[in-house]
């Protein structure tokens, strides 16, 4: 089973929800201890019966703020949507600003643990290949979160993909998803916009919206 995705923040043009094709709209909905997209879709795409989700960006204003404090952020603006909407965490830029280190796993790890705590829901954790391979098997995964990793092979402009290209390095995790490109143009929106092949079902994702039994 795979899905074709996009994710929006206030950086993409608008989203014409009745022409778009895809099943998955992920939007941005906060970022560090006080950003909040209030132009956000998340309403409009459940209306539209898409499977929805909501990120919450780590770096916002390039500063990292203390995790507990994100989480509870992020977890404040996502309650009207909780049960229906699957939060991710959105991790980019390493703590130290060079290079990724088990500090940066210390503090997703910490992130995960307090959303859950306010929750009862598992975060799936946004970032690149190359973080979850640098630091190979992180924490969080022993709560079986998920993980969608960014890895593109070109960033010519492309459409949908039913194989995006990864290098061979194997991730003994549980991915759910691969955003290939940045450079997406597809019916419902114009200019770019990030695209994403997920690897789960229907019926999954909304069971991975609700806390966990």
């Amino acid at each position: 089973m795979s899905l074709n995705g996009i994710d929006i923040s206030s950086n993409n043009n608008y989203l014409d929800l009745n022409r778009y094709t895809g099943p998955i709209v992920i939007n941005k909905l906060t970022g560090g201890t006080s950003y909040f997209w209030k132009d956000n879709r998340i309403s409009d795409c459940l209306k539209k019966g898409l499977l929805t989700g909501a990120y919450h960006f780590a770096h916002e204003y390039k500063i990292i703020k203390p995790s507990k404090e994100q989480a509870e952020h992020f977890y404040l603006h996502l309650k009207p949507y909780l049960n229906k909407v699957l939060p991710i965490l959105d991790y980019e830029v390493p703590l130290n600003g060079k290079f990724f280190t088990q500090h940066d796993m210390n503090w997703i790890d910490n992130f995960m643990l307090h959303f859950k705590k306010l929750s009862g829901i598992n975060c799936v954790l946004y970032c690149s290949k190359d973080l979850i391979w640098i630091t190979k098997i992180p924490k969080f995964t022993k709560n079986n979160c998920m993980l969608w990793f960014a890895q593109y092979g070109t960033m010519e402009p492309t459409g949908w993909q039913r194989n995006p290209w990864t290098d061979n390095r194997k991730l003994d995790m549980n991915i759910c998803g691969q955003q290939y490109t940045s450079n997406g143009h597809i019916q419902g929106i114009t200019g770019s916009v990030d695209l994403s092949l997920f690897y789960i079902s229907h019926e999954n994702w909304l069971k991975a919206c609700r806390p966990i039994k």
